[in-house]
């Protein structure tokens, strides 16, 4: 049985990933910070430790005693400071890469591809960094610090997760529609542009299928569910799901509008130093759901049919 330690393990992906190891047999060491999902204690293989990524000294105690180290944990927000997201999102990397005996898979974004349109982009689209944002720019520094550092590590691109549990993607939506007559849309696409979801059980397999095969060693892979939907779609699915009674409306607005409602509420809340937006969209956020992120999803497809092929082997 091999051991896989896995960081962020009390978060949303974290969580399933833990649960998919666990699925096809892995011993797992699950690293929580605060809170502790309960069902974690009630998966086979499975020794929940407390403590934290950002200790080199604590993490350290792990070096050589585990096969796997799958790097789950950092902030994702929109908002922030750059020395909080350069502490949890970059330096981490240095040390925890030293820890497995063969490889370490670090979870990184799509958004390191910038936030612009594309059209089935895939892992060789090079990385850009969007303005101004702490996010991408240190995933692409610990990417960069990866290849030039680390003999042996995959590198996990998903996109925008959801799935069931999830209380940060879909409840922004649900928050926003809560107060809003409209759904509202900035610039030319007018909410037919592409938005890219990850099913986080698709994260968390391919996660567990470049673990246990080579193939993908020292690449990059986009988790981005096959089937299209745009971001009209999206919305009106979580509003259908959450406000069945309540009609709204589309609103269309120039991208400029998006773009000065977006600075304003970036501002406010890094100078009030808000854990989340004073209110929706930030300048990223507005960005992010007025551009056609397209990418494919072939290679993603392809490590989890490795998976399942392994797993009729097994049985």
């Amino acid at each position: 049985m091999k051991t896989v330690l896995v960081t962020g393990a009390g978060g949303f992906i974290g969580l399933n990933t833990v649960k998919m190891y666990s699925n096809y047999g892995w011993h797992v060491l699950a690293l929580v910070h605060n809170r502790i999902p309960n069902e974690l204690y009630n998966l086979s293989n499975v020794e929940v430790i407390k403590g934290d990524v950002t200790n080199e000294e604590f993490m350290m105690q792990f070096k050589d005693k585990v096969d796997v180290v799958a790097h789950v944990a950092g902030l994702a927000k929109d908002i922030g400071s750059d020395r909080i997201f350069r502490k949890l999102n970059f330096e981490p990397i240095k040390f925890l890469s030293e820890l497995p005996k063969d490889k370490i898979v670090y979870v990184s974004t799509s958004d390191v591809y910038g936030i612009k349109d594309f059209e089935n982009a895939d892992e060789n689209t090079p990385l850009i960094e969007f303005p101004k944002n702490p996010y991408p720019r240190y995933k692409i520094m610990s990417e960069n610090w990866l290849r030039e550092n680390c003999s042996k590590y995959v590198i996990i691109r998903p996109a925008a997760v959801w799935g069931e549990g999830d209380l940060t993607l879909e409840n922004r939506v649900i928050e926003f529609l809560r107060t809003s007559p409209f759904i509202i849309h900035f610039g030319k696409w007018k909410g037919k542009c592409r938005w890219p979801l990850a099913n986080v059980k698709n994260v968390a397999k391919t996660i567990v299928a470049v673990s246990q095969t080579d193939e993908f060693d020292n690449d990059a892979i986009t988790i981005i569910d096959p089937k299209k939907t745009t971001i009209d779609e999206y919305y009106r699915s979580v509003a259908l799901n959450n406000f069945p009674d309540k009609n709204f409306r589309n609103l269309c607005l120039p991208m400029w509008v998006g773009k000065f409602i977006g600075l304003i509420s970036t501002i406010l809340s890094n100078i009030l130093k808000l854990r989340d937006p004073i209110f929706d969209p930030t300048f990223y956020a507005v960005h992010h759901v007025s551009s056609n992120l397209d990418f494919s999803s072939e290679r993603m497809l392809k490590a989890i049919r490795t998976l399942e092929k392994s797993e009729c082997n097994r049985i």
